[in-house]
């Protein structure tokens, strides 16, 4: 049964333009220090980089982060809260303090970490990265609004999976078909008899997770899928969330499928 348009809280994104967010740096002459077309260099906490990632900056620049004090890498950084497409994952990118963000705006990871990586920065979680600001003109859907899509109500199924690969409304496309093997855990929760793992991806974020399927759920490898708003946290404690997903109708996304991808 299909069921009309649903908005998707986690993709809040029109179609404005093509491009693909997996990006390379380049010169090009470009002098300027606003993140603009040429790639700057800045320091990522580790789980908010994914490569060729477009985010958002959500924040202007915050006073007294903890971290700018307490790690010498940091120092003469400024910080600004960022917010990943969409599975709407928030995390802290810090720039030099010549480099000027706008909030609001709208950047891309480069598609590589930057080298070397010091020994104190991979301690505390933090990695080296690049980025440049997205333009109306390359930039292929907008902040402006949230996304309307359609979901078929009978594809899908339940299924489990980590707490912290759990994203509500977010589209995903599974990526392989059955793997035989189910962790132990998740096998003795008791929440299936049987299941299915399979490997998943939510779009345009390079964010690769496992999706522990009731086995009579519907996971055909290279569909779009979307993860439902229902969820609940399972035994063990905080280490298993119970939701639900839905396949989507490809043709009513309208962010291009070039980017998706």
């Amino acid at each position: 049964m299909r069921v009309g348009a649903v908005t998707a809280g986690a993709l809040p994104f029109a179609v404005a333009g093509q491009t693909a967010a997996q990006e390379t740096s380049s010169e090009n002459g470009n002098d300027e220090t606003d993140g603009g077309s040429e790639f700057q260099n800045a320091i990522a906490s580790r789980d908010s980089f994914y490569s060729g990632a477009v985010f958002r900056v959500v924040s202007p620049p915050l006073e007294n982060a903890p971290s700018i004090g307490a790690i010498d890498a940091l120092r003469n950084h400024v910080a600004y809260s960022i917010e990943l497409f969409n599975t709407n994952e928030e995390g802290q990118l810090y720039v030099p303090q010549d480099v000027r963000l706008e909030e609001g705006e709208q950047y891309v990871y480069d598609d590589r970490l930057s080298s070397p990586t010091e020994d104190e920065l991979t301690v505390n979680d933090f990695v080296r990265v690049q980025f440049r600001r997205l333009t109306d003109a390359d930039l292929p859907f907008e902040f402006a609004r949230p996304e309307d899509f359609d979901i078929l109500e009978d594809s899908g199924g339940e299924a489990a999976v980590r707490p912290d690969n759990f994203y509500s409304g977010a589209l995903f496309e599974i990526t392989s078909g059955a793997q035989g093997w189910v962790p132990d855990d998740i096998a003795q929760s008791g929440l299936f008899t049987d299941y299915n793992t399979v490997h998943a991806e939510y779009l345009g974020t390079n964010n690769r997770f496992l999706l522990f399927a009731q086995e009579a759920a519907t996971t055909d490898t290279g569909q779009t899928y979307v993860m439902r708003d229902e969820f609940e946290l399972f035994d063990p404690a905080g280490n298993l969330v119970a939701t639900e997903f839905n396949t989507v109708d490809e043709d009513s996304i309208t962010i291009d499928d070039e980017f998706l991808r």
